[in-house]
């Protein structure tokens, strides 16, 4: 490893960007695809359960579900409906049976804990008839993946990442003081130029979501700041360091559970309740209903709202107590004040998931999520690109590769197409593993690792170009294919989902669809692309001079990259 010349500060702040974005641009390209999809896991959660797909609201839910519940619910302490929306076409439903005090719940696997008595269902709205959808891991292990990885410890998970969204955050800085002309070169675009063609690529899918970016990257390093920086909350909480996770969970006081008088009375008319409810949110309408002791005299009914309108204060709603029996309005608390590091972190977790967005706002996250995709993925390319050796012969993959430049290559496939052929084959065991068998979202799992392994084994006995070939086209058939999936096992097909105005389903098979086709593009221009060869180094354009240049000097001014670092 040597230097031409001493760099200068641009020279070296581009060798920073360039192997900031290097060293863990594979682990960033996948963090980047997972976390795009994850402002939609709840549509993908929706898909991956077909038995829910044709379920639809007739403005019935709540009454259908009382009735449900007074079936299999019956004497639970405590009912909650959470009623149809924008993102669920279905009821959930769960009661909780009466335990003793000191029954306080086990540490479940995901941290919280595991209530003693409590039970989950899901119901059509429209029939009130409890649903079973099969067992799937859903749009949450993408969600999961994407900041705490799988397979290993959470904590260590989550350190990696954090680690590697600081390597994303310094290549982001570093790379608009490389580019002097970026926005310039944003409106350039320059095909069948080989290197400069990937570098355009590479700045124009950058510039246009660089302030997606930056915002995306930052807030997910202040979700983790505690972890990565522990000293600032010591520093903060120098008496009490756990009063900081306190404070992060907490929204105040509850208010004292009501309690049951032991005497039997039925619930009072759920209509007139809901109508004060969307009285009083025309906007955001009632998002679910809390009874508490159902078919007692001292039964009380909450409604809660929808949603809040505000980021730091988006955990709590308002409500709206109401005596069960005689349907009297009792109370109408605010929504509780959250603590100020409450606040922040909810700001910043509603900018990072999207949780504050619509879905005309969210499909312009998710754009920008694929342009930051794109981003990472042209940058890796461009790194093998820019390093290709020129080649005499008409096909150049014949010529010697050193070790390390063919590494950088099977990687580049496996990582960026592979992920994608991971992906699909992820949505396709949801559909071929038996519904029967146990523990099937562990084996959506094992297929979504098992295919990504398999893409590394073949980009390593294929040749550079045949691997990306092969492995882009079977990513474009696994994800075109995938609406026919949908429609030959079992759940609602493109003509049924656009009619019935399922737009859960009918997005993910469209954008399945174009995903695939986006793929297809892809490898026709790999397959179009052909190496320019040249035979020999021309001699350059005879000009003026004062004095003749040393054999060093005539080297150096025929390098085709000037890069500050040669290996």
């Amino acid at each position: 490893m040597r230097f031409d010349k001493p760099r200068t500060f641009r020279q070296s702040i581009s060798w920073v960007h360039t192997w900031a974005g290097l060293l863990l641009g594979w682990l960033l390209f996948a963090v980047f695809v997972t976390g795009t999809l994850s402002f939609f896991r709840n549509e993908i959660t929706l898909w991956m359960q077909p038995e829910l797909h044709r379920a639809h609201d007739d403005g019935h839910a709540a009454a259908n579900a009382l009735r449900t519940l007074e079936r299999v619910g019956s004497g639970a302490q405590q009912w909650t409906i959470s009623l149809p929306g924008p993102r669920s076409n279905v009821v959930n439903l769960s009661w909780r049976e009466a335990q003793p005090e000191q029954a306080q719940g086990s540490q479940s696997r995901g941290g919280g804990r595991q209530q003693p008595g409590l039970h989950r269902a899901v119901m059509d709205p429209a029939t009130g008839e409890l649903i079973e959808a099969r067992q799937t891991a859903g749009g949450n292990f993408l969600y999961r993946f994407h900041f705490e990885l799988y397979g290993m410890d959470r904590a260590w998970g989550r350190w990696i990442v954090g680690i590697a969204t600081m390597f994303m955050f310094v290549a982001l800085i570093t790379g608009v003081i490389v580019h002097r002309l970026i926005f310039r070169d944003f409106f350039t675009f320059r095909p069948a130029k080989g290197k400069r063609s990937w570098l355009d690529a590479h700045n124009a899918s950058g510039v246009l979501s660089l302030p997606f970016h930056l915002v995306i990257t930052f807030s997910g390093l202040m979700l983790l700041g505690s972890m990565l920086m522990p000293t600032a909350v010591s520093s903060a909480y120098p008496e009490d360091s756990a009063a900081y996770g306190r404070e992060l969970r907490g929204l105040g006081n509850a208010a004292p559970a009501p309690r049951a008088t032991g005497e039997a009375a039925p619930l009072t008319a759920i209509a007139p309740l809901l109508a004060e409810g969307e009285r009083r949110w025309p906007d955001a309408g009632v998002g679910s209903i809390v009874v508490t002791h159902p078919g007692d005299a001292g039964a009380i009914i909450e409604l809660r709202q929808a949603r809040g309108d505000s980021l730091a204060n988006r955990a709590a709603t308002e409500r709206l107590l109401f005596n069960g029996v005689s349907g009297k309005l009792l109370d109408a608390p605010p929504a509780a004040e959250p603590s100020t590091v409450r606040a922040i972190q909810n700001v910043l977790s509603a900018v990072h998931l999207g949780r504050f967005a619509s879905p005309l706002p969210r499909w312009l996250l998710f754009l920008s999520g694929v342009l930051g995709s794109l981003m990472v993925a042209s940058g890796l390319v461009l790194w093998v690109v820019s390093r290709a050796k020129d080649a005499p012969s008409a096909e150049p993959s014949l010529a010697p590769i050193p070790r390390g430049h063919r590494l950088v290559q099977v990687l580049n496939i496996a990582a960026v197409a592979g992920l994608m052929i991971a992906i699909a084959a992820y949505f396709w065991a949801n559909r071929l593993v038996p519904v029967e068998q146990a523990e099937r979202n562990l084996w959506e799992i094992r297929t979504f690792f098992s295919a990504w392994g398999l893409t590394l084994i073949h980009a390593l006995l294929r040749r550079h170009k045949r691997a990306w070939i092969e492995q882009l086209v079977a990513a474009g058939a696994l994800f075109a294919a995938l609406p026919l999936l949908n429609t030959f096992s079992g759940g609602a097909h493109l003509g049924h989902s656009l009619a019935s105005g399922q737009w859960q389903v009918a997005g993910f098979d469209l954008t399945a669809l174009a995903c695939g086709l986006l793929l297809f593009f892809a490898a026709r221009g790999v397959i179009r692309h052909v190496p320019r060869v040249r035979p020999g180094k021309a001699a350059p354009a005879a000009r003026p001079a004062t004095r003749s240049p040393r054999p060093a000097e005539a080297t150096a001014a025929q390098a085709p990259l000037p890069l500050p670092l040669r290996c």
